[in-house]
């Protein structure tokens, strides 16, 4: 990879700050490494628990999945064992004797308070602590309950388990048939957990590697919590100071994870020192630091930009983000589908590694890049794990996924952890036609955090019936992939297809009708994401309802309705019932432009033709004038040989050119 390991001097090792606990029991000034003791932190519950043993976390960014469990007074006479939550010591160390906290959360139904007996054990290695108390609780929140643990020496996976106990059941006060007690845990809002001060991680913050105008600093964290904690929204470096917006790199290790963050030489630096902080906050009250200052040399030898050379393959938890476009047109009986994803983050490095690691006979079992790379004869050996990505190593990717639907379909949902059946819109099996797939990795082809974008153009046939237009893409994870996600989707017909109705749950949308063709568009960006939503699409099954057939309908039918109305005008005053027809044409459009059903357009217009007749017959005849209301004078008159209009002569003046009130011809009388 062109690397080169450059001399460093550590002038400064390593600061480690907990709260509240702070300093450093032992540190290594020969590789770095902080030997880090004992800190105050909360492992949260995450997991079932009712049907299987569920598991610690200390990131909070890992709660997005609240669980509940009923505690019932069923079998009042024993020791009902309510939940079991199981892990490992994050790290080697020593754990000091004092008291840690099992906090609970739980709601009460339909009594004022609940009590019982209730009993905590705690395992750590094998060496068990048992606490217990009667308590009573109000309708809910959150109680603790503490456990005196003795000193112990522990090693980093030795097993952590803690039981919760009720002793002879659930006690209520005031009671009714429907009292319940749930306990709940793993939320967003959840601070179940055990608060502990117990070894957390080892930080090993090894040599910088100058390549190029690229500075890799790598740091491992060990810890059997290690991939919870190196998460993106958990993390900061900053490089002399100024904090890097550069996207780690994080791998697997055999005993945690190893973070890398590439950091671009700014314009006119030169060799020197360069100070780097790590810090960690998996959670409110708990930060972690580490600061290594390195003596780096700067030049043209320090490397040949070739990259990061990773030694397993990166993990895709950490933080991303994902931008989809995805357009959608129906044509004929045929809805065709474009997806464009554009990723950037961890998930961008997992497969920049994949795609230079296809034909790699080493991979792991478990690896998704494992299944494409046997037999994958179309590359030469230099191509394989060279740090570069070959267009002949995409279009192997490509030509898998087009293979067949269920490939492209395992690779959305297992390789990138999306629903592909929302991506597609489809099950593979309903996917009609060729698949067509583009990786475009925007002119950047080394193994580093460059975003890339993945084109999809796929179709289906409409059968009738209720269609889904776009609904929940991310899929459900208990580690995070995707940080950042945005949304821009859009639906457009044909002139002649139209649609009978949009129905959204959970999100908004936005449907308008053009002469050409019905869009409708959802979109959301980072800020208002909804986990649980759904846009669906009822094509219209007349061809009233296409956009353009409805257009030139009621283009008719306003027209014929203008024409009858002035016909029968002619002897009226014609500014009332005009301005009704404009109201009521202004007020047509606007409902044909968004998207109101056409057969109430159609009914719109029909009411406006008969409530213009009323208006009509209801307004004063144009230019009339009754002779009886003039006593005692002869008026002569002419009528209109056109329109037999009666209209009065007002001058004895010949020849003499007069008006028609009626019809506006112009009377000559000699």
């Amino acid at each position: 990879m062109g690397m080169r390991r450059v001399s460093m001097t550590i002038l400064a090792i390593m600061c480690l700050m907990m709260v509240p606990y702070n300093g450093i029991e032992n540190s290594s000034a020969a590789s770095g490494t902080m030997h880090q003791g004992a800190v105050e932190h909360t492992l949260f519950f995450i997991g079932d628990a009712d049907a299987t043993t569920g598991s610690f976390t200390p990131s909070k960014t890992l709660l997005t999945d609240l669980q509940e469990l009923e505690a019932t007074s069923e079998g009042a006479a024993s020791r009902t064992e309510l939940y079991v939550f199981e892990q490992t010591i994050g790290a080697d160390g020593t754990i000091p004797s004092g008291t840690w906290t099992h906090r609970i959360n739980y709601v009460v139904e339909g009594a004022s308070n609940v009590g019982g007996n209730w009993s905590t054990e705690i395992i750590i290695g094998g060496i068990s602590f048992l606490s217990g108390e009667f308590a009573f609780g109000g309708r809910g929140g959150s109680y603790d309950f503490p456990v005196e643990i003795d000193e112990i020496q522990v090693n980093q996976g030795d097993t952590l388990k803690l039981i919760f106990y009720l002793e002879g059941g659930v006690i209520w006060n005031s009671p009714d048939d429907n009292s319940e007690l749930y306990l709940t845990w793993g939320g967003p809002e959840s601070d179940a957990g055990l608060t502990m001060n117990s070894p957390l991680v080892t930080i090993d913050m090894q040599d910088a590697n100058p390549d190029g105008d690229v500075v890799y600093f790598p740091i491992r964290l060990h810890s059997d919590y290690a991939a919870d904690l190196a998460d993106l929204q958990n993390m900061e470096a900053r490089i002399n100071g100024i904090i890097t917006e550069d996207v780690p790199f994080i791998s697997t290790t055999t005993s945690g994870v190893e973070i890398v963050y590439p950091w671009s030489i700014p314009a006119g630096s030169s060799s020197g020192t360069y100070s780097m902080n790590f810090t960690l906050n998996p959670q409110e009250g708990v930060t972690i630091q580490a600061q290594l200052e390195h003596q780096i040399e700067l030049g043209e030898g320090s490397g040949d930009g070739g990259g990061w050379n990773f030694g397993t393959e990166p993990v895709r938890t950490g933080g991303s983000t994902l931008d989809l476009e995805l357009e959608l047109r129906q044509s004929g009986d045929r809805l065709e589908r474009s997806s464009t994803l554009t990723i950037d983050g961890a998930v961008t490095v997992w497969m920049r590694w994949g795609l230079d690691n296809i034909g790699n006979d080493t991979l792991d079992s478990t690896s998704w890049w494992r299944e494409i790379s046997a037999g994958q004869s179309s590359l030469i050996d230099s191509e394989i794990q060279d740090g570069e990505i070959s267009d002949a190593e995409i279009k192997v990717l490509e030509n898998h996924l087009i293979s067949s639907p269920r490939n492209l379909a395992d690779f959305l949902d297992r390789g990138l952890a999306l629903d592909s059946t929302a991506i597609l819109g489809a099950t593979p099996f309903d996917i009609e036609g060729a698949i067509n797939v583009d990786i475009d990795l925007r002119d950047s082809y080394g193994v580093k955090s460059s975003s890339l974008q993945i084109r999809i153009q796929t179709a289906t046939i409409l059968d009738g019936g209720e269609i889904t237009m776009i609904e929940s893409f991310v899929r459900s994870q208990s580690k995070t992939y995707w940080t950042g996600v945005t949304l821009d989707a859009h639906l457009s017909t044909n002139p002649t297809q139209g649609i009978a109705g949009v129905y959204g749950d959970g999100i908004d949308y936005s449907y308008l009708r053009y002469g050409i063709s019905e869009n409708v568009h959802v979109s959301f960006g980072e800020d208002d994401r909804n986990e649980d939503f759904r846009v669906t699409i009822t094509p219209a099954n007349s061809i009233t309802d296409a956009p353009l057939v409805g257009l030139i309908l009621l283009l008719i039918g306003m027209t014929l309705t203008l024409m009858l109305i002035f016909k029968i005008t002619k002897n009226r005053m014609r500014i009332p019932v005009t301005i009704w027809l404009t109201v009521m044409g202004a007020t047509v459009s606007i409902l044909y432009i968004y998207g109101v059903q056409m057969n109430l357009l159609f009914g719109a217009e029909g009411g406006t033709f008969i409530m213009g007749l009323l208006i009509v017959f209801a307004s004063p005849k144009k230019g009339s004038i009754d002779i009886s209301d003039v006593p005692d004078r002869d008026i002569p008159i002419i009528d209109c040989p056109k329109c037999n209009q009666a209209n009065p002569v007002p001058s004895d003046t010949r020849p003499l050119r007069l008006k028609c009130g009626g019809c506006g011809r112009t009377l000559l009388i000699e």
